[in-house]
């Protein structure tokens, strides 16, 4: 396993949101509502309670605003803070991530058991319009998920989830929104975070376990157990994690 710090150049200011990419490409969100990332060279100050932000390619970054009289609380902007798109993201927000051209979001139980969407789905897909294309909890019958504990991208344009409610693994084509289900090993069940690489799965806090990794590769059903310290992980690509203290973040690569 292998661990990687990166300090922000923060003085009077701590991280109160942040996403990152294998690789060490962040973007935050300040306690004073900046935005900071590398690819900008000076910090964005937009007038509004930010949320959360996530890279969506070289030219433009998705915020979720704070805005709670009006529903088109997400916006996608350039880097130098123009408006691009408004929309409707939903409020109980665990993760989004960000595949191709496609937006995706998991929500929290309050969230999906209010009944509004986006939020009812428990995993819903934007297009880059803020169009929302695919709902989980509205295109299934018999496999609702009350809470959606975790979200990975995996090769070839799919994503994986579950959560409270269908402890099975939840396949995605983000190209035709076909669904695969995949029944997972009960150590794995309630994982907080997943991430994806060379075939392998890797959940990180489960419901018997909060501080170890399991790589569970689905096509050979084999299980191994990588023992840790660290709680409360968030997930990128390519197996890795990451940690958020208050001026840096950590990477974490089990398989490393």
């Amino acid at each position: 396993m292998t661990t990687k710090t990166i300090e922000l150049n923060l003085i009077q200011e701590n991280i109160k949101y942040l996403s990152t990419d294998d690789l060490g490409n962040f973007i935050a969100v300040t306690s004073q509502n900046r935005i900071v990332t590398p690819g900008i060279k000076a910090p964005l100050e937009l007038g509004v309670d930010l949320v959360m932000a996530k890279i969506i390619n070289e030219e433009r970054i998705l915020i979720v605003v704070h805005h709670p009289d009006t529903v088109e609380n997400a916006v996608i902007i350039d880097y130098e803070g123009n408006c691009q798109v408004k929309f409707n993201i939903g409020n109980s927000i665990n993760d989004i991530k960000i595949n191709g051209n496609k937006i995706i979001v998991s929500y929290f139980d309050e969230g999906i058991l209010k009944g509004d969407k986006p939020d009812y789905d428990a995993l819903a897909v934007f297009n880059l319009n803020g169009k929302q294309i695919f709902g989980f909890n509205s295109c299934t019958i018999n496999e609702k998920l009350i809470d959606c504990y975790c979200v990975a991208n995996q090769n070839g344009g799919k994503v994986i989830f579950n959560g409270y409610g269908n402890f099975s693994l939840q396949e995605l084509d983000l190209h035709n929104l076909k669904l695969t289900s995949h029944k997972i090993p009960p150590t794995c069940i309630g994982a907080q975070s997943a991430s994806t690489k060379a075939g392998n799965i890797i959940f990180h806090s489960t419901y018997q376990d909060k501080t170890s990794f399991f790589i569970w590769n689905h096509q050979s059903d084999t299980l191994h157990q990588i023992n840790s310290e660290f709680k409360n992980l968030q997930s990128t690509e390519n197996g890795v994690f990451f940690r958020v203290d208050k001026k840096s973040f950590t990477l974490i690569s089990p398989l490393e």
